[in-house]
């Protein structure tokens, strides 16, 4: 079995001949995609905002100390002490692969989605009920992504916008 598939870098591009209903769905689903990559982002700035600067500070300390520098090392000692410190009292970024895994999932749903409406096209389906089934088989998957963001949030106790997990429509 092979590397689970990347999501598209560009979202799909619907047909104009597709009902309202079934086009809102999946701008939704961009819309939902869109935050949860933009999540993913803020989570990679998050994870290392205090953890780079610990590292830095720390690997100078030793260089101050070496340098007989000591006063400067241990004051640089200390602010080390309170990146890691404060790193450990609200970490940061542990989101990244929920919202990234997320965010590839929603593409692939969007994907799925707009080749079942030409498929359906090209096999002259009834439009109305081709657009209904469309969108009732998503749901599932919908439903599915929401839980598992949820779940993440959830046991992390998260505080930040904490609404990813809700699936549009």
């Amino acid at each position: 079995m092979g590397a689970p598939m990347a999501a598209p870098m560009i979202p799909p591009s619907p047909s104009s001949e597709m009902p309202a209903v079934l086009l809102d769905q999946i701008k939704a689903l961009e819309k939902w995609a869109l935050a949860n990559r933009s999540d993913a982002k803020r989570d990679t700035v998050r994870f290392w905002m205090l953890k780079a600067p610990a590292i830095a500070v720390s690997a100078s300390a030793g260089l101050f100390a070496y340098f007989k520098l000591e006063a400067v090392a241990v004051v640089a000692g200390a602010i080390a002490s309170l990146c890691v410190l404060m790193d450990a009292l609200n970490p940061g970024g542990a989101l990244k692969n929920v919202h990234t895994r997320a965010f590839n999932e929603l593409r692939r749903l969007e994907e799925s989605m707009v080749s079942d409406w030409d498929v359906g096209r090209l096999r002259k389906e009834d439009t109305g009920l081709l657009a209904a089934r469309i969108i009732e088989a998503s749901k599932k998957e919908k439903d599915r992504i929401s839980a598992y963001i949820t779940a993440a949030e959830t046991s992390l106790a998260t505080t930040g916008s904490g609404k990813r997990s809700i699936s549009p429509g």
